[in-house]
């Protein structure tokens, strides 16, 4: 066995006798002979150039043994040096490995090292604006000192819509049979009216529900504005944030863009065919820009009868109906990573692996609750640290319902489906009654205190 101590570091290793040193270090850093791991792979750092592909492997193994043997400031220094280097590769692990091996390190920029901390005026200072999570007694006061005048009127308005509803629907259903009856008495017709009749309401019926729809509409006016407007406004008391029931054509075309790029839903990226968003909320959080919106997406489905002829329609599918986030992330990445509900469900739609490889992760409880794909095992746990984790979980538990989340491009998109509309005047409910209200609270809030919940606005990786 060649001895390290007898290596000469002018002279130049072929590469059997790197790859041989590299293997016996190796085998030191695992049996715990940490000393001898150190030698070797310090003085085979030095003979080789940092183009070499074993390069990132020792210089990995190094930090590891460096932290066995509490050499923490040597392991510390590789670490940055790692990271100040042109390997991605390398520059991930070590931003990763330094989060671990320092984990108090708050406000140094740990890929400058020779740069002094960051104060609290730097524009990426961790004690920027974030947006204090509010109690439901809190928000219960809020209501009884500033809405609940508009709750009463809406109040009224909900009982006369309502009445005007059941009414009509009353005079819809007299006025048909009276017709019937006026039909048959007039063509002397001797058969069962109440055939005819059945067959008459299948007419009335739509006509009704479109005089329903057309009620509820004018009930509905001035709702958003006055409740829903107001409720973003005691979460978000700094005024950072702004509501809008719709936006403009070009907004809308952000959001198809953006729900395209987070392919959790879809394996190309090719636009929905139809996508319709309400109750958008956007603006900034510290650092952080931030949108969501209740989106409703479907895929107009065509059949071609031959290769002249024109598209035939022949339905729609509905690929999401719920609210959809999209913010800028803390750290870099370049590839894709999917978190997606451990179910049954997700597991056969990802057979095919156009979501990347799966990720083991060591979080048991994680892992119970989501599956991970990625193109890039490397980066996609550099992006899952041990506390991104950890608030996923809390983040799923509060939302109580199946979370997606994609991370692509450098930005974080969610999807939280959800069967009704959300954020509407509710018909049978009173509007004096707190619980529609506290719905519309935990759904604004849950999506607004994303940015709290991920530390969004922390950014000592980003470069």
């Amino acid at each position: 066995m060649l001895a390290i101590r007898e290596i000469d570091v002018d002279k130049s290793l072929s590469p059997t006798e790197i790859d041989r040193l590299f293997i016996e270090g190796d085998r030191n850093l695992h049996r715990g002979n940490f000393s001898t791991a150190i030698n070797i792979f310090e003085q085979l750092l030095e003979v080789i150039e940092p183009s070499h592909n074993q390069y990132f492997n020792i210089q990995r193994n190094l930090v590891k043994a460096y932290q066995k043997q509490e050499q923490n400031e040597k392991a510390i220094a590789l670490c940055l040096l790692m990271i100040d280097s042109n390997s991605n590769i390398a520059n991930l692990w070590g931003t990763k490995f330094m989060a671990n091996l320092v984990p108090k390190i708050e406000q140094e920029v740990i890929n400058k090292p020779n740069e002094q901390k960051m104060t609290s005026s730097s524009p990426h200072s961790y004690t920027s604006h974030s947006i204090k999570s509010k109690t439901l007694s809190e928000f219960k006061q809020y209501c009884q000192e500033n809405l609940l005048d508009k709750l009463q009127e809406l109040e009224k308005k909900r009982i006369n819509t309502l009445f005007t509803i059941v009414i009509s629907g009353i005079v819809f259903a007299i006025a048909t049979w009276c017709f019937c009856q006026l039909i048959f008495a007039l063509l002397q017709i001797n058969n069962s009216v109440f055939t005819f009749y059945c067959a008459a309401l299948g007419l009335v019926i739509p006509v009704w529900i479109i005089f329903c729809r057309g009620c509820i509409q004018v009930y509905g006016i001035g709702f958003k504005h006055n409740i829903i407007e107001k409720i973003i406004s005691f979460i978000d008391d700094e005024g950072t944030l702004k509501y809008a029931s719709n936006l403009f054509l070009e907004d809308k075309r952000q959001t198809i863009l953006g729900f395209t790029r987070s392919q959790i839903f879809r394996d190309e990226l090719h636009e929905p065919d139809k996508l319709e968003q309400e109750d958008c909320v956007y603006g900034s959080i510290g650092d952080t820009d931030i949108f969501f919106a209740e989106i409703v997406v479907e895929n107009i489905k065509t059949a071609y009868l031959n290769e002249f002829e024109k598209p035939e329609f022949s339905g729609k599918s509905s690929l999401f109906h719920g609210l959809f986030f999209e913010a800028k992330f803390s750290k870099n990445f370049i590839s894709r990573t999917f978190i997606l509900p451990n179910t049954f469900k997700s597991k056969v739609a990802s057979l095919n692996n156009w979501r990347g490889e799966k990720v083991n992760l060591e979080d048991l409880e994680f892992k119970h609750i989501f599956n991970v794909y990625s193109d890039n095992q490397i980066e996609a746990r550099y992006i899952l640290s041990t506390n991104l984790m950890s608030r996923l979980a809390q983040f799923n538990q509060k939302a109580k319902r199946k979370v997606y989340i994609s991370f692509v491009d450098g930005f974080v998109y969610i999807a939280i489906p959800y069967r009704q509309n959300l954020f509407e005047p509710q018909l049978f409910r009173s509007m004096t009654s707190f619980s529609p209200l506290r719905d519309y609270f935990l759904d604004l809030q849950l999506m607004i205190g994303i940015v709290d919940d991920l530390n969004l606005n922390r950014r000592i990786w980003q470069k």
